[in-house]
């Protein structure tokens, strides 16, 4: 692909990296991550690079998932955590480069969550959102998923589903409506051209439980096991013997990260969700 605007010498100075996650499930706090994968390119120059990673989430792929992205348990079972593969795309991404995602919240969701549960830092690059700019060049199109703008501009029939293709999609995308943009000569004039986010916007705050709550404090404090009856999605409550690890909030929600037994591996529990708990001795 040409690019149209070769005389726009800030814009092609910029480092941009689209990419993708693949999840275990669509909410980030409960979910986790099973795969990233970015591009790395600048605007008019045919080279990019290219990071692709599968993660564990050291928990089951659930199958409605694998039937989305065809991530399965057994493809991820020696990969490595979420922790080195954050170090891995934060310096993938370097500190100064402008990530691009498609409906880019639910991405920085998951990553913002991830790097909170392991206490891992991430940068404060500037995040587009190829929904955002393309509403503002093409408004008025019957959708703006990845699959049908990719079809409506000719890019690709298909999608695969899996975080480097669709990585490489979102850059695509952006490269082609890029020939629409403004001529801009810094960085202010680019932040205002353009709704912007970063990774911190979703990081949850760890927390202390108010007092009646001391139970799950002194089960966090003392790794014991604690029983509680938990309801979620609908079903009738359910007993777990949990052992929680961690408390934190995400828009002014609590929530209880804990190994549950009954799954053997940790899971994340809404705190309203606990109609009652106690510790088991």
């Amino acid at each position: 692909m040409r690019w149209q605007k070769m005389d726009d010498e800030w814009l092609q100075s910029i480092d941009f990296v689209a990419f993708d996650t693949e999840t275990t499930g669509l909410w980030a706090p409960v979910n986790r991550i099973v795969g990233i994968g970015a591009i790395k390119f600048r605007l008019g120059r045919p080279r990019i690079e290219q990071f692709k990673e599968l993660v564990n989430p050291a928990r089951k792929i659930p199958v409605e998932t694998v039937n989305i992205h065809g991530i399965t348990d057994s493809m991820v079972r020696q990969s490595p955590t979420i922790e080195p593969v954050l170090g891995q795309f934060r310096e993938f991404c370097g500190p100064d480069s402008v990530l691009i995602a498609h409906n880019a919240m639910f991405d920085i969701s998951f990553v913002g969550c991830e790097a909170d549960r392991v206490g891992f830092e991430l940068g404060e690059n500037l995040i587009l959102d190829t929904v955002d700019i393309y509403r503002q060049y093409h408004p008025g199109l019957d959708s703006y998923s990845l699959l049908s703008l990719a079809r409506e501009f000719k890019i690709v029939r298909e999608q695969s589903h899996r975080a480097a293709d669709d990585a490489a999609l979102v850059w695509k995308l952006f490269e082609k409506v890029s020939e629409k943009f403004p001529f801009i000569t810094g960085e202010g004039e680019f932040r205002r051209a353009f709704s912007h986010y970063n990774f911190s916007q979703w990081q949850a705050e760890e927390v202390r439980l108010p007092d009646h709550f001391e139970d799950i404090t002194k089960a966090i404090e003392q790794d014991l096991p604690l029983e509680i009856i938990y309801t979620s999605n609908g079903r009738p409550p359910q007993k777990r013997i949990i052992r929680p690890r961690r408390v934190h909030t995400l828009r002014s929600q609590y929530y209880v990260s804990a190994w549950c037994e009954k799954y053997e591996e940790e899971r994340t529990f809404r705190l309203d969700r606990i109609s009652s708990f106690r510790l088991v001795q």
